[in-house]
């Protein structure tokens, strides 16, 4: 479906007016602005530390396609105005039984119909499209998972619990004297393994065993209810995103640790973004389950915190999330310094035909 050729329009009522959902025209420049004003808007509500999109990244993001999922971005309009927006995302290589969405709403439009209408919008899309289960993410403070105001809009929209997982924050610098003790600790478990950091690109010969690393992740880290498979990215995929990411202003920022058989088995990367220098986010963190014991996740997260200092030292802090039934690499990030402030709660809901 072109999002600017065949707008789907639906209409909802609501007690001050109608809500109207169509897909979003992502190269009208004003309307563009106007999403990345309401996305931001939301993701910054009672959240201060939230990792916000810059409208060149969100622009890029929406502009781009990809061999490996395929996005329609939808929008709510209260009286003409952008009061909502759900990126809904078809993975097209794994897991094609799924759709996930994110879903945010202008704080000032809310209770007008438009998060419900974009729910109910994404729900009949993953029908369409012959998918099972719709799965969406959000944010909610640590003390409050049970009755927060967007577990009962999800509850209340048919979607139920699958995971949970923590959000937390490191405040940089760390203290270098700290971070070599640290990565001494973790060396003397992995002799004969060598520990690098690259800007990405990685290395052509080092791209097969990172990328098989990278998706196993899906089916490794702890994801509650939710099934996933293995993903199939492969090293064109890769080169793909980083294309992407380039455009965005993003760099990747990768640390491997490397067996004595020249393969990647565990690895650690961290997003700069020249458009939020001060905000760093750590993406996936992986360890393959016949190297671990070797203290490789410490040795990875260490060694990347270093090469940070050295290449991005005005950044202010670093923003990750862990399951919480993930002990071992919680235990790594609170040795590091970590410190949570909030839940990334997972919820799903499986659509019939």
């Amino acid at each position: 479906m072109n999002p600017t050729t065949e707008p789907h329009l639906a209409a909802h009522d609501d007690p001050t007016g109608t809500v109207v959902v169509r897909l979003m025209d992502v190269h009208d420049d004003a309307e563009v602005a106007a999403v990345h004003a309401a996305d931001s808007a939301s993701k910054r509500h009672q959240r201060p530390w939230a990792k916000l999109w810059s409208l060149r990244e969100m622009t890029v993001q929406l502009r781009s396609t990809s061999s490996s999922e395929r996005l329609e971005p939808w929008i709510a309009l209260v009286d003409g105005q952008v009061a909502g927006v759900a990126l809904l995302w078809f993975p097209l290589l794994d897991n094609t039984q799924f759709t996930w969405v994110e879903l945010e709403v202008d704080p000032a439009l809310r209770e007008r119909g438009a998060g419900s209408a974009l729910a109910e919008r994404v729900v009949e899309r993953t029908r369409e499209e012959g998918r099972r289960t719709v799965l969406v993410e959000f944010n909610v403070p640590d003390g409050a998972r049970a009755d927060h105001p967007h577990v009962r809009f999800a509850e209340r929209h048919g979607f139920s619990y699958a995971n949970t997982e923590i959000r937390r924050i490191l405040d940089l610098p760390v203290v270098p004297e700290r971070l070599a003790e640290l990565a001494a600790g973790a060396a003397e478990h992995h002799q004969g393994y060598r520990v690098e950091s690259h800007r990405s690109p990685l290395p052509e010969a080092l791209l097969p065993s990172y990328i098989d690393c990278w998706n196993q992740l899906a089916v490794d880290a702890p994801t509650g209810e939710v099934d996933f498979e293995e993903e199939k990215q492969t090293p064109q995929t890769y080169l793909e995103e980083l294309e992407r990411m380039r455009a965005q202003g993003r760099t990747m920022l990768h640390t491997v640790a490397i067996a004595p058989s020249g393969e990647v088995v565990a690895y650690n990367d961290l997003v700069v973004s020249e458009d939020d220098p001060d905000e760093v986010m750590q993406w996936g963190t992986l360890v393959r389950r016949d190297h671990r014991g070797h203290r490789l996740g410490m040795a990875v997260k260490a060694r990347g915190l270093q090469e940070l200092a050295r290449l991005a030292p005005e950044t202010k802090r670093i923003n990750t999330c862990n399951a919480e039934q993930n002990a071992h690499m919680v235990g790594v990030n609170v040795e590091l310094g970590f410190a949570k402030v909030e839940a990334l709660l997972s919820y799903q809901r499986h659509v019939t035909d």
